[in-house]
């Protein structure tokens, strides 16, 4: 086509003049169609999911959490079958909610405290129906339209205050906490664990809830239920706590002068947790607030996990360490002689020894067997501040041991350093003194003790005290099965093993923890009495068994018990007839 000049611009022209417009009009068109095929190809799926969530809601259905199993297979935790009562909107005739509530608060005989409000949404109404409530309500069920009873499911324990510091319990999510965990898949109105395995394992145990999807109108009213969703339930934890053990270990404890303290049993050999208590204890099936409210005002502090997060002095089950650090650095000769005439002399103090009236003049074997704190005193300036750290450090004092609970401690290990900068003061000899007969300030878990007890049981070998040995997904495959981990090996050598096991043994045989000799059964143990500047001292027995081949390490302290071999050995020897069937036999020793 030929354009006449003067009354039209030909196209050239046109577009030479307009050029911004036409790129302006072109640059719109690419961005509405790049941002057309964003909306529609890529993040299509996306947008269809919202838009269906915009126009329905969840009501939902909790996943019941995975069980929990001792050593035996016998269950710990298992779930129970409660009822719910749902109020349905959209399945109601003409009758009106409230005359509904009323209904069913006379079938039932109680008041119904739940708020229906606009009377458009699904509501609870009643939770933990009995099973006469539950018979009652389906035997009038044509009588409530929009009423539904559903099963949900509550934690069951066989041994509730015994496994409670293993176990843990649950409790809501709280709003502050559910904006840091919700990426997780916490939502309102959901439960987690607290203390114990359920807080450890909380993701595993959970489970994927699923519920009722339900249609919305514009007004947000649900008129219809739309699909099933079915949980998934949690998966289920077999651990290394032998049932009868624990309930074992508990009883005696609670049975000690004070009725407080921490046993902890382990299995030399790979670090398996056999037993873990703390006393006073606790219920973890909270009927109401009312009652956690009464433990947490309880001086006795039955939520607080003594096994793993009181810090006590070590008292003289610190002098295995005194002693292994003098004979492997050959600082300290067995046979070589002190006189402990009941006290010693440093500077312008003077220290005791528990025997008052002494213990003469005493060699190694025989002054760890009758725990003498004179020939430790004098050994513990022999061996010296940096040598009695360096041994500390190796077994691990300080630090935690990574046992899989929540909240361990990890115990003070003082150094110069440390004393310089947290008290402003110099380490005297005085600390050092102190030190070797495990006072002053040195801190320890039971959990601590009791893996030291397993390394010297074997050798040297600190392992990982774990309580978990496998998790089980609901179709009963394997998902997770522990292999032993070492925490560090302590090289000493094999004379200096011995020294300390034949003294081990003696302090059972003829010494301070004689209470606990049996005579088909060779235990080796060490009594500790750890002064207490708030109260009466603690009670300390560290021990494992058999003494050729060792089983299990045992940790005991009784709080404010004073006397080691008079409190804690008692706990002790109860454990030991207990595991090895002893009862019977022993009766008459």
């Amino acid at each position: 086509m030929v354009w006449q000049q003067g009354t039209r611009l030909s196209y050239e022209d046109f577009l030479e003049k307009h050029k911004i417009v036409v790129a302006v009009f072109l640059a719109l068109f690419v961005i509405l169609s790049a941002r057309l095929f964003y909306l529609q190809i890529i993040r299509g799926e996306y947008f269809t999911v919202l838009s269906d969530q915009q126009h329905t809601s969840i009501v939902i259905e909790h996943a019941p959490r995975g069980e929990i199993y001792g050593s035996k297979g016998e269950v710990i935790v298992k779930n129970k079958s409660s009822f719910v009562v749902l109020y349905y909107p959209f399945s109601q005739s003409k009758i009106p909610a409230a005359d509904i509530i009323d209904n069913l608060e006379k079938i039932l005989n109680k008041e119904i405290k739940a708020e229906i409000g606009s009377g458009h949404k699904v509501v609870k109404l009643m939770s933990k129906l009995s099973r006469n409530e539950l018979f009652r309500v389906r035997e009038k069920r044509l009588t409530i339209p929009s009423i539904a009873v559903l099963e949900e499911r509550s934690r069951d324990r066989i041994y509730p205050e015994e496994m409670s510091h293993v176990t843990g319990y649950l409790s809501d999510v709280s709003p502050a906490e559910l904006e840091e965990i919700e990426e997780d898949g916490y939502k309102a109105g959901d439960q987690i664990g607290r203390g114990g395995l359920e807080q450890q394992y909380d993701l595993d145990l959970r489970g994927q809830d699923g519920g009722w999807r339900i249609e919305v109108d514009a007004f947000g009213h649900q008129t219809k239920m739309l699909q099933y969703i079915p949980s998934v339930k949690g998966n289920s934890l077999y651990t290394t706590i032998d049932s009868e053990l624990q309930r074992t270990a508990y009883e005696a404890l609670r049975k000690s002068s004070s009725g407080k303290g921490a046993v902890v049993i382990i299995d030399p050999k790979d670090g398996a947790v056999r037993a873990l208590v703390s006393v006073p204890a606790f219920n973890p099936d909270f009927s109401n607030t009312r009652q956690f409210e009464r433990y947490l005002r309880n001086e006795d502090l039955p939520l607080f996990n003594r096994a793993l997060q009181a810090m006590y002095p070590p008292g003289s089950v610190f002098k295995v360490i005194t002693f292994l650090s003098g004979v492997s650095e050959n600082i300290v000769n067995p046979q070589e002689t002190y006189l402990c005439s009941g006290s010693f002399t440093l500077g312008n103090r003077d220290y005791s020894c528990w025997l008052k009236t002494g213990h003469g003049r005493i060699s190694l074997i025989p002054a760890l067997a009758n725990s003498c704190d004179i020939y430790f005193y004098n050994i513990g300036l022999k061996i010296g501040q940096k040598i009695l750290e360096k041994y500390a450090r190796e077994f691990r004092i300080g630090q935690k041991t990574g046992i899989d609970l929540p909240s361990e401690k990890k115990g003070l290990l003082p150094t110069p350093e440390w004393k310089l900068k947290k008290q402003k003061s110099h380490w005297f000899k005085g600390d050092t003194v102190n030190m070797s007969v495990g006072q002053g300030l040195l801190l320890v878990t039971p959990i601590q003790e009791a893996s030291i007890m397993s390394a010297v049981a074997n050798s040297g070998i600190l392992y990982k005290p774990y309580i978990v040995r496998r998790m089980v997904d609901p179709d009963g495959k394997t998902v997770y099965e522990h292999a032993p981990e070492i925490n560090g090996k302590i090289d000493l050598p094999d004379s200096a093993w011995r020294l300390v096991r034949k003294g081990l043994e003696a302090a059972v045989k003829n010494g301070t923890a004689k209470m606990c000799y049996f005579k088909n059964l060779k235990v080796a143990g060490k009594t500790g009495t750890a002064q207490n500047p708030n109260g009466e001292d603690h009670a300390w027995f560290v021990s494992y068994a058999p003494a050729e081949n060792p089983e299990i390490a045992v940790a005991i302290i009784v709080e404010n018990g004073g006397s080691g071999g008079h409190e804690a050995v008692p706990v002790a020897r109860e454990i030991y007839e207990e595991y090895f069937n002893l009862a019977e036999k022993t009766k008459g020793d």
